[in-house]
């Protein structure tokens, strides 16, 4: 990474912890809600089944594509949504803690935390603090803008190119990555660790 872009990146620093705060906070929320209403994280595993169950269907590189463009779609809109003074960026971060946290915790209690450790750390270590970074940047953004429409000479043009730039060198490589490892990679590590489950799958 070069020293501009590491220079950027210190410069959001604290837009980005802000937004792992949320999304911690936000999936503790969502487990205790899965602990105490098991019958609502069930509907949600089962509408999120019913959801993405025609990409079973799919070829290999067509999941990768799915996966790919669903990621950094969602990423580039928690981005540049954030231009609403950092509102979206924030709700998009604790819905998406909550949901994987509910989704994790009733998971784990049929197939065990190692399988979804297994499903989720391959691709997830890239994924989701590429999704967060992009979060951050939306949420510096709707700092700018709050700051220029109190006055001040903000730059929300230059701020925004600088984000937009990042996002493509940085954030759209790396979630292709994920995208990858979760295709292939983390799919076989599950067939090597639980066959007969994936296989009845």
């Amino acid at each position: 990474m070069k020293r501009s872009d590491m220079e950027y990146l210190s410069s959001v620093r604290n837009y980005i912890l802000a937004v792992v705060v949320v999304f911690i906070v936000s999936m503790i929320i969502g487990t205790i809600v899965s602990l105490n209403n098991p019958g609502l994280a069930e509907s949600y595993l089962n509408n999120f089944e019913k959801s993405f169950s025609w990409i079973k269907s799919l070829s290999p590189a067509a999941i990768l594509l799915v996966i790919f463009l669903n990621n950094a779609s969602k990423s580039l809109m928690a981005l540049l949504l954030g231009l609403g003074f950092g509102i979206i960026p924030i709700l998009f971060v604790a819905g998406n803690g909550i949901i994987l946290s509910m989704l994790a915790e009733v998971v784990s209690r049929h197939q065990g935390v190692l399988f979804v450790i297994a499903a989720i750390l391959p691709h997830g270590i890239i994924e989701i603090p590429m999704i967060l970074i992009s979060a951050g940047i939306g949420l510096r953004l709707g700092h700018v803008v709050y700051l220029s429409a109190r006055g001040a000479k903000a730059g929300v043009r230059s701020e925004l190119k600088k984000g937009i730039f990042f996002y493509i060198k940085w954030v759209v490589p790396l979630l292709f990555v994920a995208a990858f490892i979760e295709t292939f990679v983390t799919t076989l590590i599950l067939y090597w660790l639980f066959p007969d489950l994936i296989m009845g799958m």
